[in-house]
């Protein structure tokens, strides 16, 4: 059986123009909808991988974040029954092993809420980002880069030349 990986996109709806994106995925974004992509997918495999190996240092710099850097969040996998959803959550604070935040999308599921706190562990990280200042990019949001596979290649390769996006096809 395959899980979908429902990705939301707040984060990108407060980093991009709503120009840069074909009609489909700036209309998802603008209402903080959800995009739909199986986690089998192999640009999302690819990407989960990519965060994993970051985490250690990035959870570093999310708990004293170096000067000019911002907007640390990480993407979050939540489950309700057998529906599992992967959500952006900021102002991140650690507990011992445990983590915690805000919850900055609107979910599907309906055991959690938009600015919810909500706490997880380390291994419910599936993703990361953070915004970069000094050099005018994001850093990590390797999820949004399996996303940009799904939209035209020119579409793509401008938001990542846009935002400084290290994605690479």
């Amino acid at each position: 059986m395959q899980r979908l990986v429902v990705l939301s996109v707040t984060l990108l709806t407060l980093l991009l123009s709503s120009s840069a994106f074909s009609q489909s995925f700036t209309d998802k974004a603008k209402k903080d909808s959800a995009v739909d992509m199986s986690d089998d997918d192999p640009a999302m495999q690819k990407a989960m991988a990519r965060a994993r190996t970051g985490l250690e240092d990035f959870l570093r710099k999310a708990g004293s974040p170096p000067p000019n850097t911002d907007q640390y969040s990480v993407k979050v996998r939540v489950s309700e029954g057998d529906k599992q959803e992967y959500l952006w959550v900021s102002n991140l604070k650690a507990q011992g092993d445990l983590w915690s935040g805000r919850i900055d999308n609107l979910p599907i599921i309906r055991s959690v809420k938009k600015g919810q706190s909500y706490s997880f562990a380390k291994t419910e990280i599936v993703d990361w980002t953070y915004v970069d200042k000094s050099q005018k990019r994001v850093v990590g949001n390797f999820t949004t880069c399996a996303l940009l596979t799904k939209e035209p290649p020119g579409v793509a390769e401008s938001i990542q030349k846009q935002y400084g996006l290290e994605c690479d096809r």
